[in-house]
C-alpha cells in the first residue's frame, strides 16, 4: 500500500454497536495502525454519520451492517468512489432458527440487504477462512483477520491445594451448548470431587447451575467489562463446548484467547473452529463431544496440577505473543495490501440528511405494515420522495 501511495489512506469504520465482533475485527487493529501513522482512522456510530466523514474517507468499514438506511448509505458510498469492506464473523445469511438472532437475519429484507452491501464491497474482512470462501468472490479480496488479545494477564501460578475452578464464559445464546454438550459430565464430577472443584458460569447459565453449587455471573455487554470481570475470575480451566454444524464452523476460536489472555487453559470440542488451533500448535486440550471425552479430559487436570499449570503458562505466553495487537494489525494490514488504498475518482458524497428522513419514513411504513394499519402508504411515501429530492438539493446547495 505505502509504496503507490501519495498520502495516508483515509479509513472509516461505520457501525452500529461497539459489539466485540466489530472491536476484534478491525476496529483496534485500524487504531493501531492510526497510531503508527500508517493510516488515518475514524470509527462513527451510523445515525452520528456527518457528511464531512463521508467525504473525508478513502475506505469505508461496513461493520456487520443490514439495515434499510445501512444499504441505501452504502450504496451511496459506492457510487462516490468509496472502497468498502464488509466486516463478518458469523454466516449471517444461515443463521440456525434456535438462535434469538434468527428473528431478524432470517427476514427477506434483511437478507437481501446483506447479499447487496457484499456485492459492493470491493474486500471481505473476516477471521475465519470458511467465510472468506464464501463470500469473498466474484473478485472481492478476502482480508483474514485474526483477532486480538486485550490486556492479556501475566502469568500466575495457582495454589494447587485451592480448589480446582473451572468455567465457561459466553452470551446466552451458547446456553443450549452447555446443556446438550457438558450437562452429564459436569454433573458426574462434582458428585465425584464434591469440594475439590467449582464451577462458575459468566453469562450463559444452565440449568444444572443450582446442582454443580455454581456461582452464576451475569453477561457484559461492555467488551471492557467482560474481560474485566473475565480476567478477575482466575479459573484454571475455561470450557468451550462447540456443535459440529456448518453454521458454527464458521465462528472463530476467540474462547481460547479469551480464555489465554485472562490465565487459563482451555478444554475445546474437537470441531472446527476449534481444530484449526491445531496448526498453530496451541496449547489445547480437544474433546469429542461425548459425556465421556469431556469426564476424562477434565479429570485428568484436576488430579494434575503440574499439567494444567504447564497449559496456563504456554497460553498466557502465546496470548502475549502470537496474538497480540500489533501482529494482528499487522497482518491485517499485508492481507488488505490495495483494498486500503486511496482510489482514483473520488466524488462528493451528497444526501445524508434526505437519506435519514427517508428512512424514518420507510422505518414507520415497515411498523405501519407489520401491525396492520391500512393508511395510504403509496401516497405517503411519494410525499416523503418529495422531501428527499428537496432535502437533496438544499444539501447539495
Amino acid at each position: 500500500m505505502q509504496k503507490a501511495q501519495e498520502r495516508i489512506s483515509h479509513v472509516l469504520l461505520v457501525y452500529r454497536q461497539m459489539i466485540p465482533s466489530i472491536r476484534l475485527c478491525g476496529h483496534c487493529q485500524m487504531e493501531h495502525l492510526a497510531r503508527e501513522g500508517k493510516i488515518e482512522y475514524r470509527a462513527v456510530q451510523e445515525m452520528k454519520l456527518q457528511s464531512s466523514d463521508l467525504n473525508w474517507a478513502d475506505v469505508v468499514l461496513l461493520g456487520r451492517l443490514e439495515s434499510w438506511y445501512e444499504y441505501r448509505l452504502a450504496k451511496k458510498l459506492h457510487e462516490a468512489g468509496r472502497q468498502l469492506i464488509y466486516i463478518i464473523d458469523d454466516d449471517l445469511l444461515n443463521i440456525p432458527q434456535e438462535l434469538a438472532s434468527a428473528a431478524c437475519y432470517g427476514r427477506a429484507e434483511i437478507r437481501e440487504q446483506i447479499r447487496g452491501m457484499i456485492g459492493m464491497s470491493d474486500a471481505i474482512l473476516s477471521p475465519s477462512p470458511l467465510l472468506l470462501d464464501q463470500y469473498a468472490a466474484n473478485g472481492r479480496r478476502a482480508i483474514q483477520v485474526e483477532e486480538p488479545a486485550i490486556d492479556p494477564v501475566p502469568y500466575r501460578p495457582h495454589d494447587p491445594k485451592e480448589p480446582v475452578k473451572i468455567g465457561f464464559a459466553g452470551s446466552i445464546d451458547r446456553t443450549g451448548d452447555l446443556e446438550s454438550i457438558l450437562g452429564e459430565a459436569l454433573t458426574q464430577l462434582k458428585r465425584a470431587y464434591g469440594d475439590r472443584i467449582r464451577f462458575e458460569f459468566f453469562g450463559a447459565i444452565p440449568s444444572y447451575a443450582w446442582e454443580l453449587g455454581a456461582a452464576c455471573i451475569p453477561y457484559q455487554s461492555s467488551y471492557d467489562a467482560y474481560r474485566r470481570t473475565l480476567n478477575r475470575l482466575e479459573w484454571d480451566i475455561g470450557l468451550a463446548p462447540m456443535p459440529s454444524t456448518p453454521f458454527h464452523a464458521c465462528k472463530h476460536y476467540n474462547k481460547f484467547i479469551e480464555y489465554a489472555a485472562a490465565g487459563m487453559m482451555g478444554i475445546f470440542s474437537e470441531t472446527e473452529p476449534y481444530t484449526r488451533l491445531k496448526a498453530m500448535h496451541a496449547p489445547a486440550v480437544f474433546c469429542r463431544n461425548d459425556s465421556a471425552a469431556w469426564y476424562e479430559a477434565l479429570r485428568f487436570y484436576i488430579e494434575h496440577p503440574e499439567e494444567r499449570e504447564a497449559l496456563r503458562r504456554r497460553c498466557t505466553e502465546m496470548a502475549e505473543t502470537q496474538f497480540s495487537v500489533a501482529r494482528s494489525a499487522s497482518g491485517m494490514l499485508e492481507a488488505a495490501g490495495e483494498a486500503l488504498s486511496p482510489r482514483e475518482g473520488k466524488r462528493k458524497v451528497t444526501g445524508l440528511h434526505a437519506l435519514r428522513i427517508r428512512s424514518l419514513g420507510h422505518t414507520v411504513l415497515e411498523k405501519w405494515r407489520t401491525y396492520g394499519l391500512r393508511l395510504p402508504l403509496v401516497a405517503f411515501e411519494k410525499i416523503l420522495d418529495r422531501l428527499l429530492k428537496y432535502v437533496t438539493e438544499r444539501e447539495a446547495a
